[in-house]
C-alpha cells in the first residue's frame, strides 16, 4: 500500500511523545488544510531557506581547493544536512502545522540528535511527490551508486571525523560535494518549480512565465 508524503509525515510525528496529544487533537485540521499553497508561501516568507547550505557548500568547495579534504567534507556534509532539514522538511511541516510556534516545536523535536535514516521515508516521499525522483533508486550523474548510499556514506565520514578524527582522501571530499551540489542544485530546485518557485541569485522567489512573439510566433 503507498502512502503520500501528508501520511508519512502525520504518523512520523505522530511517534514525538511530547506532542503526541496535541497532534491527535489537530490531525484532522491539519490534513484537510494543507495545501501547496501553504508550502509555497511557506519559502516566499523565507527565501533564505537555502542560503546557509549554500553558504556550508561554498566553504566546502574552498576548503578542498585550499587542501583540507576533512574540513571540506565535514562542510559538504553540513550543507547536505541543513538541505534535507532546513530547506525541504521543515517547509513541508510548515505546510501541515497553522500555528508556526507548533511548526517550530515539532521541527525541533523531529530532526534534534537523528540520522539521515530516520527520515528517509518522508524524505522519499517529498522527492517522489513533487520532484517524481524516487530517493532511493536515483543515481546522480556522474556516479555508478546510488544516491541515498553516497548521502548515508558522507554522513557517516563526516560523524568519523568529527567524533574520532579520521582522515579522507581528496577523493571523499570530492565525492561529497557533488551530493550536496545535487541535493541543493538538483533535487531542490526540481521541488521548488512544481510549485512555480525558483532559485534566484541565492533567494527562493516566484517562477516568472511570459511569452514573447516573434516573427508571430508566441515563444514561452
Amino acid at each position: 500500500m503507498s502512502h503520500t508524503y501528508e501520511d508519512l509525515m502525520l504518523d512520523y510525528l505522530g511517534e514525538q511523545h511530547d506532542v503526541a496529544e496535541e497532534w491527535a487533537e489537530r490531525e484532522r485540521e491539519i490534513v484537510e488544510s494543507f495545501t501547496q499553497e501553504r508550502l509555497k508561501s511557506f519559502y516566499l516568507d523565507n527565501p533564505d531557506v537555502a542560503e546557509k547550505a549554500q553558504k556550508a557548500l561554498s566553504d566546502s568547495r574552498r576548503l578542498l581547493a585550499d587542501g583540507h579534504p576533512e574540513a571540506a567534507l565535514v562542510f559538504a556534509g553540513t550543507a547536505i544536512e541543513l538541505g534535507y532539514k532546513t530547506a525541504l522538511l521543515r517547509p513541508m511541516v510548515s505546510g501541515l502545522v497553522h500555528n508556526e510556534t507548533l511548526a517550530d516545536m515539532i521541527m525541533g523535536l523531529t530532526t534534534e540528535h537523528t540520522g539521515l535514516e530516520r527520515f528517509s521515508k518522508l524524505l522519499t516521499a517529498i522527492l517522489a511527490e513533487f520532484a517524481a525522483v524516487d530517493l532511493k533508486g536515483f543515481v546522480r550523474r556522474g556516479s555508478d551508486r546510488k544516491f541515498w548510499d553516497e548521502m548515508t556514506q558522507v554522513a557517516s565520514e563526516r560523524n568519523s571525523i568529527v567524533h574520532k578524527g579520521n582522515a579522507v582522501g581528496e577523493g571523499a571530499a570530492n565525492v561529497a560535494i557533488e551530493v550536496a551540489e545535487t541535493l541543493l542544485d538538483v533535487l531542490l530546485p526540481k521541488v521548488l518549480r512544481s510549485i512555480d518557485l525558483q532559485i534566484q541569485s541565492g533567494k527562493i522567489v516566484n517562477m516568472f512565465r511570459f511569452s514573447v512573439k516573434w516573427r508571430g510566433v508566441a515563444l514561452r
